[in-house]
Formats: C-alpha cells, sequence, structure tokens
C-alpha cells in the first residue's frame, strides 16, 4: 500500500477523493455498534456542515473507507475533526488512552467517473474480500444499505487497486481501445445536430441553458465513451471541477444520459 497521506494534498471545490483511515498498529477502531453509528452520526453531521457530498463509505474493523465530494472546506479540515472526534469517544467509552488512529489519513484524488465507479465497487467489495460476508449488500456498515451492487459483467474492474500509482491503473482500466473511443471532436460534432448548439458556442463560455444542456451531454457522452474528464475540460475550454456535475446529472429533457 502507498502512504498517499504523505503526499502533498490538493484541494480545489468540487473534488472527489479516497479517503481512508486505520487504527495504530492494526488495532480495531470500531468495537461494537454503537462505536459505528457513532461515527456515522459525526461524519453525516461533518459533511453537511461542510457542504460535501459522502458518495460511498464502508466501516470495517480496523479501518474505513470513504468517497466523498468536497466543496469550499478542505478534506484534510474534514478528516482532522472526523478522527480526533472519534477517538476521543472510543477513548472514553472504552477506557483507553493515547492514539486510536495510525497518522494522518491516506486520500487519492479521483479525476475521472470511471475511476470513481472502480473506487465505489472497491469500497462495497472491502467486506467480501475481508470474508466477512458474500455479498456486499450484506454488510450492513456501507453505503449499499442492502441494495445489490451492479454486476462488473466486463469484469474491467477485477484488479483495480485504488493504492496503485495512478499512470499505472489508468490505461488498462480506464480507457477503452482506440477503435472503440470515437474523438471527442466527433462526439461535438454528434451533440450539435442533436442540439443545434454549434460545436463553436459549445465550447465557448456561455451559459444559456441550451448551451449548457449541450455541454452537459458532451460530457456523458464522452466519459461513458471512456474519455478522462480532463481531456473533456480542454476540450470545452473550462476545467475538470466544473464538469463533475454535468458528469453525474441527467439529460434535462428526458431524465437518461442520451446515447448515440
Amino acid at each position: 500500500m502507498i502512504g498517499m497521506g504523505r503526499r502533498t494534498r490538493i484541494h480545489f471545490p468540487g473534488a472527489v477523493y479516497h479517503a481512508m483511515a486505520h487504527g495504530v498498529e492494526g488495532q480495531d477502531i470500531f468495537l461494537d455498534d454503537a462505536d459505528r453509528v457513532k461515527f456515522l452520526d459525526d461524519l453525516r453531521r461533518l459533511v453537511q456542515e461542510s457542504e460535501a457530498s459522502l458518495l460511498a463509505y464502508c466501516l470495517m474493523g480496523n479501518h474505513f473507507h470513504l468517497a466523498i465530494q468536497v466543496g469550499t472546506v478542505t478534506l484534510s479540515s474534514i478528516m482532522r475533526r472526523l478522527l480526533t472526534g472519534h477517538a476521543k469517544a472510543f477513548n472514553g467509552r472504552h477506557y483507553r488512552r493515547g492514539h486510536l488512529f495510525w497518522g494522518r489519513h491516506e486520500e487519492i484524488l479521483c479525476v475521472d467517473e470511471k475511476y470513481l465507479a472502480a473506487l465505489i465497487r472497491y469500497i462495497h467489495l472491502n467486506p467480501v474480500r475481508a470474508r466477512l460476508v458474500t455479498k456486499a449488500e450484506d454488510w450492513p456498515w456501507s453505503s449499499l444499505e442492502g441494495k445489490p451492487m451492479p454486476e462488473d459483467s466486463a469484469g474491467i474492474f477485477d484488479e483495480f487497486d485504488p493504492w496503485a500509482r495512478v499512470e499505472e491503473t489508468r490505461p488498462s482500466l480506464l480507457r477503452l481501445s482506440p477503435i472503440d473511443m470515437p474523438d471527442i471532436d466527433e462526439l461535438g460534432k454528434r451533440v450539435a445536430v442533436r442540439t443545434g448548439i454549434q460545436v463553436p458556442e459549445m465550447r465557448s463560455n456561455a451559459s444559456r441553458r441550451s448551451v449548457v444542456a449541450a455541454k452537459r451531454l458532451l460530457t456523458r457522452e464522452a466519459v461513458s465513451k471512456g474519455h478522462t474528464l480532463i481531456a473533456i475540460a480542454r476540450w470545452l475550454n473550462t476545467s475538470p471541477s466544473s464538469l463533475t456535475r454535468y458528469a453525474r446529472s441527467k439529460s434535462e429533457n428526458t431524465g437518461k444520459s442520451v446515447t448515440f
């Protein structure tokens, strides 16, 4: 496991992270359900106060995983309050002293939607890999909340490791082959035909509702074809963070992602 927590922290509003923390020397950080309930209550309160979004979580015995999108408050600030509060409550309940967590939390910045999709699957499968349950939805301490997890029918996430070097993971996991992946110029032309918004206007800073809808459609279709948010943002002359809501939102007209 790479100690990502020792690297420079990156923050911008809208950034999505994988965050993880584990007990010192492998010690359990949850001894009973009361510990877990208190932790989740604190987590949800901090997320709300920080105007962040909790995308996924899983509580294990000696560690936990989060997928979280931040607002203006940094992830470091959220995690510091979360870990400090949990350590104090845990020590008080179980009559212990000293550090509970092993150093700072670890984090990885998620830079595209396919990586995030693989990450959320990885988080939910933690109890299965630990042989605590046979199905991820049977674990009561994750954000699946009893709902079946979508099948990975293509098997593209089988070898996913969020702590591997990003440049080693991304080419095999996140990209389709050149034959299967139309370039963004071609997708832009298709969106222009469907929406009536010409490519130059789509790539401008115009904010009319119809232009925004075209940008949203382009973003969702490019992501579904394997392009990263960085590449799409470069094509649209904007920032990756501004595209995050486009990639997650539905088409304004149909409520569904439109395919070609």
